[in-house]
């Protein structure tokens, strides 16, 4: 008779920053073939009060369903996650990679728009995230993807 676990599973719950390669990580990582992956796009939320603690929800619940779930850098659902001692990872890229990310995005069909008003913001959302008291952050450097640092994340 074998043993088993009544822990619910737990997959990794990833705060991805655009352009890091989340939507091409199973094209490039092909043991990841096998690997439920959920994109929670913050983008359907309504940002009413409380918004973020609805989404931090759903994303835990993702997790116990799904390998790997892909949320949102915004620093409201960053402070919720914290405050809630959920265990999950942010990953996004060095200050100076700011022009690789640029061509990232006209790369992925970005409109101009979207890609003047982002890279206005750059080192206010990165100073942001680099001043996060958290652990679990990996910064990618030059030519990095999530898929050269996924598999240090458990």
């Amino acid at each position: 008779m074998g043993f088993f676990s009544l822990a619910p599973k737990q997959g990794v719950i990833i705060s991805g920053f655009a352009g890091i390669g989340k939507t091409g990580l199973k094209e490039h990582v092909p043991h990841f073939d096998g690997k439920k992956i959920y994109d929670l796009s913050s983008s359907y939320f309504r940002k009413n009060p409380g918004w973020e603690k609805v989404y931090c929800d759903l994303a835990i619940n993702l997790a116990r369903e799904y390998d790997y779930v892909f949320i949102s850098t915004h620093n409201m659902v960053i402070s919720e996650l914290l405050s809630r001692g959920t265990k999950f990872y942010i990953v996004y890229p060095k200050q100076y990679c700011k022009d690789e990310y640029i061509q990232r995005y006209i790369k992925r069909g970005n409109s101009k728009e979207y890609i003047e008003k982002f890279i206005k913001n750059w080192d206010f959302f990165i100073k942001l995230l680099d001043d996060v008291p958290s652990d679990n952050k990996i910064t990618l450097r030059t030519g990095q993807y999530l898929s050269d640092v996924i598999g240090r994340l458990r």
